[in-house]
């Protein structure tokens, strides 16, 4: 049992993971793009989810009850964190659905995971890269602190880790709501005038 759960059950959610992001289409944007962008926020849920899950199952393991102790309201925080970010992010996208806008989830298809989760429509964002690079600094902390514990305690979160990484999800939101809100590429734009003026010469011609 001892086995099972240390090394075989980590192992699995680990997996689970992996296979949920990249074959389908847990992680990615709502759109008509194919193949579908990355989306940000689904993928900071995913991280943490998978981080909490692994290190729960090595704790069961070893015997160690899930009790309130095991459960604090900072690891209910960082939970809660990736979901609230994931929701608002997916209404957000529900809301520029419904107002048909020119989304750019819908204009451009994937190119690549990290390019992806950067990505704002407009090149790479600060915004972004500054919430990743969190979000990827505490959770090598955290599964860090979790291995090397001796008593196999899920580590502490101060409200200052947790408030950057509530800063960063928040400035990401705050982007990714006028995300769409922007022009029309030039590029695009010089498309639609040229088509317009070949148009427009051909009805001079009848």
């Amino acid at each position: 049992m001892i086995i099972l759960f240390v090394y075989l059950i980590p192992v699995l959610i680990i997996a689970t993971g992996i296979y949920l992001s990249f074959w389908t289409d847990a992680i990615k944007d709502i759109s008509t793009s194919a193949p579908k962008p990355y989306s940000f926020s689904r993928t900071q849920l995913m991280f943490w989810t998978i981080i909490i899950m692994f290190c729960i199952s090595i704790q069961v393991g070893y015997g160690v009850s899930i009790t309130q102790d095991n459960l604090r309201g900072d690891i209910l925080a960082l939970l809660g964190i990736g979901t609230g970010t994931a929701t608002l992010a997916n209404l957000i996208d529900r809301s520029d659905i419904a107002n048909a806008k020119d989304r750019q989830q819908d204009r451009n298809p994937s190119q690549g995971f990290l390019y992806d989760i950067l990505d704002d429509g407009n090149g790479i964002s600060i915004h972004r890269f500054q919430a990743l690079i969190f979000n990827l600094l505490f959770g090598i902390t955290f599964i860090f602190g979790f291995l090397t514990a001796v008593d196999h305690k899920l580590p502490v979160f101060t409200n200052f880790q947790l408030g950057l990484l509530g800063i960063s999800s928040s400035a990401y939101l705050a982007v990714k709501a006028s995300e769409n809100n922007k022009p029309v590429p030039n590029n695009q734009s010089a498309d639609n005038s040229s088509e317009e003026e070949q148009s427009t010469r051909d009805i001079k011609r009848f």
